[in-house]
């Protein structure tokens, strides 16, 4: 059995959705916490609760992260690294849940919880006012579309921090087109008259795909991120995308750990989807469930032939268009728009060098491109 995924039953893709949150929140926490600031700053924006099924909440993403978290506090502390602090802010419309999340609150008071309650939107403000200092990481997931993000990209503007959110690709690919809700997906876009320019995007994209090309180009615009890669959930038990989790980030870093915990969540998404397609038959495999997913994840997953003959793609086409660029510049721009992990991007570049695409030299006792190394296409 997976672990956790028994709390999970019929909403998988939730449990796929807190395993990266929680992964990437372990990762990205290590690394801030003894280099960047020792002060961590998590906000849940819509945190619920939802059809939990414990009063401990385990199955909670603010549960989820505050373990994670303290976790991670506490070995560092162990290990000799000192003064960390962990602030959590909770922000929740509804009265019932809200309820339960000062009750929760009153549970551990031992921790540095702050619980909001209004519309995320509305009480920006107090929440910047918790997170004066050091570095905030929010965890933006509605249940829908329909809320004003303009405000919300000023907040993760000024924030000195990352965001994960996760945009619900299934509800907006059946639903952009109806006029009835145009005035939401503005309000979503911060951009009132988003129709226009959705309509003149190219015919061959889902609605989907445009909606989601234009609410980067917002974030971005806006100075949210610098770079917002994203993860595709599927629906459990179809092949269809049901969720998009997008990271807003301005770390090249934060990049190399998004892709890293994409490979390893991917895994269990696979897992997961391969027991669910198998409930209550009696095949019988010759591989262990973790080696059949392996598999499969090789074929059409993270990394797979199709995602390096894209990025091959990106970095010819980028040579092409500007000339000899360095890895960094070609690197940066792979890892954030093709599903493909850094060790290999490098293994591709020395693959593109061995089949003659591109040329470079590289220092010695070096056996992969450095970030200053300079790279051209082959003539």
């Amino acid at each position: 059995m997976i672990p956790g995924l028994e709390n999970y039953h019929g909403r998988e893709q939730s449990f796929i959705k807190h395993l990266f949150l929680t992964q990437y929140l372990q990762s990205a926490a290590y690394k801030i916490l003894q280099s960047r600031s020792p002060i961590f700053n998590f906000v849940d924006a819509f945190a619920g609760p939802w059809r939990v099924l414990d009063e401990k909440y385990s199955d909670a993403s603010f549960n989820q992260a505050l373990t994670t978290l303290e976790s991670v506090r506490a070995a560092l502390g162990r290990s000799g690294v000192a003064g960390l602090r962990i602030r959590f802010c909770f922000c929740e419309r509804q009265i019932g849940p809200f309820t339960q999340l000062c009750q929760y609150a009153d549970k551990h008071k031992q921790f540095d919880i702050r619980v909001f309650h209004g519309s995320f939107e509305d009480r920006l403000r107090d929440i910047a006012d918790v997170c004066r200092d050091g570095f905030t990481f929010t965890f933006i997931d509605p249940t829908g579309w329909n809320i004003r993000s303009e405000p919300i990209l000023e907040f993760l503007r000024d924030r000195k921090g990352e965001f994960l959110l996760n945009f619900m690709a299934e509800h907006v690919n059946r639903h952009a087109e109806y006029s009835n809700v145009a005035a939401s997906f503005g309000r979503f876009l911060a951009d009132p008259d988003w129709a226009d320019e959705f309509n003149n995007l190219p015919v061959d994209w889902t609605n989907e795909t445009r909606v989601l090309y234009l609410l980067r180009r917002k974030i971005k615009a806006m100075g949210a991120a610098t770079y917002l890669p994203d993860f595709p959930i599927l629906k459990p038990r179809e092949q269809r995308v049901k969720m998009r989790l997008l990271l807003g980030t301005h770390s090249a870093k934060g990049l190399e750990v998004f892709r890293d915990v994409q490979a390893a969540v991917e895994l269990r998404e696979i897992e997961t989807r391969g027991r669910l397609r198998n409930e209550g038959g009696d095949q019988v495999s010759l591989f262990s469930e973790d080696v059949i997913a392996a598999m499969q994840q090789d074929v059409a997953g993270i990394g797979c032939s199709s995602f390096r003959q894209e990025a091959q793609t990106r970095i010819v086409t980028q040579l092409t268009n500007s000339g000899p660029l360095t890895f960094s510049q070609l690197f940066i721009n792979v890892l954030e728009n093709v599903p493909i992990r850094a060790t290999q991007i490098k293994a591709l570049v020395n693959a593109m060098k061995e089949r003659g695409i591109i040329t470079f030299e590289l220092p010695p006792r070096k056996r992969v491109p450095q970030l200053d190394t300079i790279i051209s296409l082959h003539h």
